[in-house]
């Protein structure tokens, strides 16, 4: 089976807050997940794999309910 690069990015808004998934154009094979609430800095955390890059961003977006 082939293995595609994660082309596409994921980007959630809501009330202010933003949550995107993408890779990461200096590190081939690494994804970054950036937290952005109102006009603030981004919080960004690295990931090795898209997986744990996915369940970060699900993680972090679940959170804004709380």
């Amino acid at each position: 089976m082939a293995l595609r690069p994660f082309a596409f990015g994921v980007r959630f808004s809501d009330k202010g807050r933003s949550v995107r998934v993408r890779a990461q154009s200096q590190r081939p094979g690494r994804y970054v997940v950036e937290d952005q609430r109102g006009r603030g800095a981004a919080r960004q955390r690295e990931h090795a794999t898209l997986g744990g890059a996915l369940r970060d961003f699900a993680a972090t977006w679940r959170q804004r309910l709380h």
